[in-house]
């Protein structure tokens, strides 16, 4: 781990067609496994880490309350994995197999079984905090990324008895890294950089095209509904709708702009899945719309703005969420272009970290009290409440079809939850 690890969370108060096209590959030779025994982490070892002292003079009130807090946690995961000797940043969820990958500030990257907590595989290449971990939209290959710009990609096949081969088949140094994943459709993998370009690669081969940066980080970006297109925005505040095919600009909202930003601390974008309809939000919550034509309209949040994400294409109702740091979530109709809903969270200043939806009206949201909360998007009122993490929930995956939800935090631990039955 180096020192640019990525701070912590604070309190809480104030396709070019070649590249799109599949890509088979044959004959790489397995790594070898090396077995490592499961670290089991209690409660007291947990709070020494943290400087959470025994001696009840050097504990403030605010300590105190957050020891009580922890004891009274009810621990609801299936599964507790505890191999990582610090917070776990990234997960991901296999697509057809009971395999999870999950990514840590001890430079390391574990491979394990979801329904056992074996610990499968061990990948040790990466010397800063590993903050990317991603399976393939079809599960052939692992990304896996850390702050520093080192990539790896392994080829991932099964032996029989199920437990998964990994072939490293490609690495890449880039500059320091923001934020990476695969496309949705394609082995095609993606990433941001502090610099600012943004690379594309084509895997194995490794084929790149890089969309130019201004030395501004590019904080944030996603693909477009057709997978052709990256919407993605940079802490000079300028936005771009890039073409993937041609590396060219098709839309860019910047400064000098009336509906464009300054700069800027913090922002997230989202695509909507059906349309070429796509959002900007940025932390003291501004939000910006636009389609493929350029810009359309601009809101202002009460609340600021942590994570956004659209309902699915789906829903009967056009709508997206915005989650914040106050803890509230505002649901927004964004065909009007006006607030709907408020999901208040069932406690006080629980900053939202991450929203996704379950399905097309429900959102959850994780925390950074180390709470899952459910919320019907319609209404506002809590579904449900799964509880077992002490502190940030910094990502969580979803299995539907399993009804699993992974989730990782600055507790050192990955969780596996059962998800309750939804229903409308």
């Amino acid at each position: 781990m180096r020192e640019n690890t990525p701070p912590h969370r604070p309190d809480f108060d104030d396709g070019d067609d070649e590249l799109l096209e599949e890509i088979e590959l044959d004959g790489e030779q397995p790594l070898d496994e090396d077995d490592n025994e499961m670290e089991e982490v209690t409660l007291e070892q947990l709070e020494a880490r943290l400087g959470i002292h025994d001696d009840d003079e050097e504990v403030d009130e605010e300590e105190l309350r957050d020891r009580e807090r922890i004891a009274a946690i009810k621990d609801e995961a299936q599964f507790t994995f505890r191999y990582h000797k610090a917070p776990v940043f990234a997960c991901s969820l296999h697509p057809t197999h009971n395999w999870a990958v999950t990514g840590s500030e001890d430079d390391r990257a574990y491979v394990w079984d979801v329904s056992t907590g074996e610990l499968l595989y061990e990948i040790k290449d990466h010397k800063d905090t590993v903050t990317e971990a991603h399976f393939s939209h079809d599960g052939a290959y692992l990304a896996t990324g850390d702050l520093s710009g080192e990539l790896f990609v392994f080829k991932v096949s099964e032996q029989r008895d199920e437990r998964p081969i990994l072939t490293k088949v490609w690495e890449y140094s880039m500059s320091d890294m923001s934020w990476l994943f695969w496309h949705r459709g394609a082995h095609v993998l993606i990433a941001g950089s502090d610099s600012g370009e943004v690379f594309v690669w084509r895997i194995p081969s490794g084929d790149c095209k890089i969309l130019a940066g201004q030395g501004s980080r590019c904080e944030s970006g996603e693909l477009s509904g057709d997978g052709k297109k990256l919407f993605a925005v940079y802490l000079n505040g300028s936005v771009k709708l890039w073409d993937l095919k041609s590396c060219q600009v098709l839309i860019e909202v910047n400064e000098a702009h009336p509906m464009g930003f300054g700069e800027i601390t913090h922002a997230v974008v989202a695509c909507e899945r059906e349309s070429p309809f796509y959002i900007c939000a940025e932390g003291s919550g501004k939000i910006l719309f636009c389609t493929n034509n350029g810009p359309v309209s601009t809101v202002q949040s009460e609340h600021g703005i942590e994570c956004i994400a659209f309902a699915p294409s789906s829903a009967e109702l056009k709508l997206f969420a915005c989650g914040s740091l106050d803890g509230q979530i505002s649901v927004w109709d964004y065909t009007k272009y006006t607030l709907r809903t408020i999901c208040e969270s069932p406690v006080p200043n629980d900053g939202v970290l991450r929203i996704k939806w379950l399905n097309d009206n429900t959102i959850l949201a994780a925390t950074s009290q180390g709470n899952l909360n459910a919320f019907d998007a319609r209404t506002g009122a809590l579904k449900f409440t799964l509880t077992g993490h002490y502190y940030h929930i910094y990502e969580f995956a979803h299995k539907p079809q399993d009804n699993l939800l992974l989730s990782v935090s600055e507790d050192n631990t990955a969780k596996v939850f059962k998800v309750p039955v939804l229903g409308d």
